[in-house]
């Protein structure tokens, strides 16, 4: 058998045990805390329905699933910013780099709002706090021969709740595997395994001891073709199509959700993508979501520079439109 058909195999079986050893940790756990890193980074996974463990081939991946990031050739960096309901505001930055074969990179992912403060009933508050949260994160990955990968990352997590901080910190893990000429991507992910910290200050009343564990996986098919790159002697592969789907299953406190998605390429320059989330329980992300991109090589001296820009709409008919812009920077 193929390995990384062996290796994709082993890593499923190993999923599907491990759920219940999880899903035991987290009984009685009660509301994951930590709640913004339910909150999908990145503008482009999300301009195609949140799906994007099997695709994983940009610095995305760095949120989605470590393992992806041996897609990446030198350097890639990014920045999303992600405007929501009530003014809450969303952040993700990716950094990775190749040493030899080894990919490795740092993030960061926030989410921030200000909450006014009232000693009684009146027009204008009495101050006002800033909460939310943020992890950053140290990412690796490696090949595992020439069509899979694996990758994990470590994450420390803060917490701002008005009149306490609580910290955490949580590991990811992930596996990709490319068969059919790298046009079938599988994924899985393990997500947010870790607890938060005791700390003198801790209220008891506060959200569960435990990061919003969860296990994803997706798989993703490409329809390729191969162009000749100008001042290159080898041929390269350029993506028309991708069809991607995720399973996504929250081990704390919430119901599985499906993300289905397509992204076309038009001259590598264009891009278009739709994408659809379901999901057994409520949750204003279900629903349609669509996105664009673009990228370009920069002129004379940043010739050897590629930009990407993003935008990702998801409407909603209750909380009304969230929007989504980021910048993909490979040099």
């Amino acid at each position: 058998m193929h390995k990384s058909v062996v290796v994709a195999v082993l890593t499923i079986v190993l999923l599907i045990t491990g759920a219940q050893s999880f899903a035991d940790i987290s009984e009685g756990a009660g509301t994951a805390g930590a709640a913004f890193l339910k909150l999908d980074p990145g503008t482009r996974p999300v301009g195609m329905g949140g799906a994007f463990t099997g695709l994983a081939n940009d610095i995305n991946t760095i949120f989605w699933n470590p393992a992806g990031l041996t897609t990446i050739q030198t350097r890639e960096l990014t920045a999303m910013q992600h405007f929501w309901v009530a003014d809450i505001s969303n952040q993700s930055i990716g950094y990775a780099q190749r040493n030899n074969n080894i990919v490795w990179g740092a993030s960061l992912v926030g989410s921030f709002t200000e909450i006014d403060r009232r000693t009684g009933p009146s027009e204008t508050p009495d101050s006002s706090v800033t909460v939310g949260g943020f992890a950053t994160g140290l990412s690796l990955a490696y090949p595992l021969g020439t069509s899979s990968s694996i990758g994990g990352s470590a994450k420390f997590i803060s917490q701002q709740l008005d009149i306490q901080n609580v910290y955490g910190a949580a590991v990811d893990f992930g596996l990709i595997t490319h068969l059919l000429d790298n046009r079938l991507g599988i994924g899985f992910t393990v997500q947010n395994a870790g607890v938060f910290f005791e700390s003198a200050d801790r209220d008891d009343n506060l959200p569960s001891e435990y990061p919003p564990l969860a296990l994803r996986a997706g798989f993703a098919y490409r329809i390729l073709r191969d162009v000749k790159i100008e001042g290159e002697e080898e041929m390269q592969q350029q993506e028309l199509w991708a069809i991607v789907a995720d399973t996504h299953l929250p081990l704390i406190d919430a119901n599985p959700s499906f993300h289905f998605g397509i992204e076309r390429w038009f001259y590598d320059i264009i891009a278009a993508r739709v994408g659809y989330r379901i999901g057994l329980n409520e949750n204003p992300s279900d629903g349609l979501s669509i996105g664009i991109g673009v990228k370009r090589k920069g002129l004379d001296s940043l010739a050897s520079i590629g930009f990407q820009f993003d935008y990702a709409l998801v409407p909603d008919a209750v909380l009304g439109y969230s929007h989504r812009i980021a910048v993909i920077t490979r040099f």
